[in-house]
């Protein structure tokens, strides 16, 4: 056991810095292995909570790619006592078993647990209005916006809210990959009449990422007969996206054309406010004490998305707790300083050029080079502005980087990227697409 458990922190080596095997990885003890089943025992359980928002999917390809897959049972260490927080259980509004389909929904992404901001106020009012009256208005409901913005939690919020209401009601959860994978074991089985009628019958399908979609045509075609179906009998379809339905490349044009037949909504960064707003209430949630000054710390410095702003905060409860000490502004400098830190050892200059050009098409060279046209100048700016955002880079050095040109070149880029995000969701998409595929 303790030799499988080594090679799985070795090929985890291959994918995280080592400060972050170090506090996030290390101080699992491996205490059984089956065919199926590794268990694993935690300090607390906030550093299960860390890890699941942080390492889980990286933990679980390692451990599959030494033994196989295996299903990942955490236990906390009975033994560890003196927690320097109460622990909480989280249960379905009312104790009400779910009647789902196909899928779980998460317990706490309900809308009482949903902060409200200017970025996502459109997109919360819609959602409460399809709860309400689900197939009735705004059928489908297309919300999209970039990774980790609160999209999954809307869209289960839905899903509680109409089970409270109707705890009969079939409901169907799922992301469009396992729509995928669906469609292909009944193919391969020869089940497309059980597959059709185990999503045509459900009375909400709520369906996440469908620009996984995108270049699938059998599976396509079978959504659309599946969209075509529950639309005509007034059943809600919910959908999400990391951008609006017209910016799918490979989906097909009816397909694009019905996900714009209810209502698009969009979901935008939290500003400072609405970041320090979800601190308090996640904190509120898992009964971590924060203070104001520390939420406006770790709003300040962590500003790219909802997920790893929830992440931050676990993990400074989990560092507050295994060191029993109580969490202050230097504790949380201390955590947040060596995450982002290591964050930035992991992406490159040279990283980040060769990410844009695959998005973008574009050569390598096409990026130093004098040429201004549009399809060479929109690259090149967002190359300039990620180095800034990533790597903290000055701008005289990432002007250098980029063909010698001026300091004032590269504010202009960063300047002109930064608004054009605010502007255009699409664009913003594509930029974090970028950085997903950075991170990856």
């Amino acid at each position: 056991m303790n030799s499988v458990w080594d090679d799985v922190l070795a090929a985890l080596g291959q994918r995280l810095a080592s400060q972050e095997i170090d506090k996030c990885i290390r101080p699992l003890v491996p205490v059984g292995i089956t065919s199926s089943v590794i268990r694993l025992q935690a300090p607390n359980k906030f550093f299960i909570d860390c890890l699941s928002e942080q390492h889980l999917t990286a933990l679980r390809e390692c451990v599959a790619s030494v033994v196989g897959p295996r299903q990942l049972r955490f236990e906390v260490n009975s033994n560890n006592q003196g927690e320097l927080f109460p622990l909480k259980s989280f249960a379905r509004s009312g104790g009400k078993p779910s009647a789902a389909a196909l899928g779980t929904l998460v317990p706490k992404h309900t809308f009482a647990n949903f902060v409200v901001g200017a970025n996502n106020q459109f997109a919360h009012a819609a959602a409460q209005a399809v709860a309400k009256q689900p197939g009735e208005q705004y059928n489908p409901l297309f919300i999209y916006g970039g990774v980790g913005l609160g999209k999954t939690h809307l869209v289960n919020a839905i899903g509680h809210a109409v089970l409270d209401r109707n705890p009969a009601a079939q409901l169907a959860y799922l992301p469009a990959e396992t729509f995928v994978n669906e469609l292909i074991s009944a193919l391969r089985r020869d089940r497309m009449e059980q597959f059709k009628n185990r999503f045509r019958r459900v009375d909400v399908l709520v369906l996440e990422d469908v620009q996984f979609l995108a270049g699938r045509e059998r599976t396509q075609e079978e959504f659309f007969h599946t969209f075509n179906s529950l639309y005509e009998t007034r059943r809600q379809i919910i959908l999400t996206s990391d951008t609006f339905p017209k910016d799918i490349a490979g989906l097909a044009e009816r397909l694009r054309n019905r996900f714009e037949w209810g209502l698009v909504a969009d979901i935008q960064p939290p500003d400072i406010e609405t970041r320090i707003a979800i601190l308090g209430k996640k904190a509120e949630l898992e009964g971590i004490p924060l203070s104001h000054d520390v939420a406006a710390f770790v709003a300040t410095h962590i500003d790219s998305n909802v997920r790893e702003l929830e992440g931050s905060l676990l993990r400074l409860g989990a560092h507050a707790s295994l060191q029993k000490v109580p969490i202050t502004v230097d504790l949380a400098r201390e955590v947040l300083d060596a995450a982002l830190k290591s964050k930035r050892q992991l992406v490159t200059v040279d990283a980040i050029r060769s990410a844009v050009c695959t998005q973008f098409s574009v050569r390598p060279t096409d990026l130093i080079s004098k040429r201004r046209t549009r399809d060479v100048t929109v690259p090149r700016q967002i190359a300039m502005y990620l180095c800034r955002k990533l790597l903290q880079a000055s701008f005289p050095s990432i002007g250098t980087l980029f063909g010698g040109r001026d300091h004032s070149t590269v504010i202009h880029a960063v300047s002109v990227t930064e608004r054009r995000m605010k502007e255009d969701p699409g664009f913003q998409a594509t930029v974090e697409r970028v950085e997903r595929a950075l991170a990856s």
